[in-house]
């Protein structure tokens, strides 16, 4: 759903959107969370806990 600087969406598409991104060469992202209609930590923590591991694992795998 479009919004004021962006869209919104739920986790499991920004970890789709975000491998997109980074198939494409994008190397930072910045996420706006100033018109989160939610609470920031709770937001936060979701991002941390569902989109996050998704590619932090796979730089750790690639240390190991």
């Amino acid at each position: 759903m479009p919004i004021h600087l962006g869209f919104r969406i739920g986790a499991d598409y920004l970890v789709e959107y975000f491998a997109h991104l980074k198939d494409i060469g994008v190397n930072h992202i910045a996420i706006n969370l100033r018109f989160n209609s939610g609470s920031i930590e709770k937001t936060l923590e979701k991002i941390a806990e569902k989109v996050l591991p998704h590619f932090h694992l796979e730089k750790i795998e690639q240390k190991a």
